[in-house]
């Protein structure tokens, strides 16, 4: 190994191991707690869905890369001007149940998973970058293509 070798390998995006898993942990942590704000009371298939259009986010160039960057796009612009209300609702972010906590624990780690190894996650379209719950009808809705409806959770694609 030369030291110009080093030097190029360096450069192309080179982190220690523990940085590298410093990193899967937070992001890892950052899409469990998504899918607990966005879908606890969801079927497994219902919080893989949201789950899904959170890594499709991340794998758009219209997004930040990561998934903690999307979930947290815009917290800091106030009160519900974000991309996920939890993120920026004023309210304790700590899971309150734990079974619930568990599970999106759990599906987190698949999910990442997945995403890390450039896997589709397939629970919805690789387009779908949006999603509400049936309770609700925001106007943004009618500018996208509907492309799935997974439970309570009605799913978009930009035209």
């Amino acid at each position: 190994m030369t030291p110009d070798l080093l030097a190029a390998y360096v450069a192309s995006g080179y982190q220690p191991t523990a940085k590298r898993a410093e990193v899967a942990n937070a992001e890892r942590d950052c899409l469990a707690q998504a899918i607990y704000h966005e879908a606890r009371g969801e079927s497994a298939a219902g919080q893989l869905a949201v789950a899904n259009v959170i890594v499709n986010r991340a794998r758009s160039s219209k997004y930040p890369s990561s998934l903690c960057g999307v979930i947290y796009q815009g917290a800091k612009n106030g009160r519900y001007r974000c991309q996920f209300t939890f993120a920026c609702d004023g309210r304790d972010d700590a899971p309150g149940e734990r079974q619930a906590w568990a599970r999106s624990m759990a599906l987190a780690k698949d999910v990442y998973a997945e995403y890390a190894t450039g896997e589709e996650i397939g629970a919805v379209p690789d387009n779908a970058l949006f999603y509400h719950t049936t309770n609700v009808r925001p106007s943004w809705a009618y500018t996208y293509s509907r492309v799935a409806e997974v439970g309570s959770h009605i799913f978009y694609a930009p035209n």
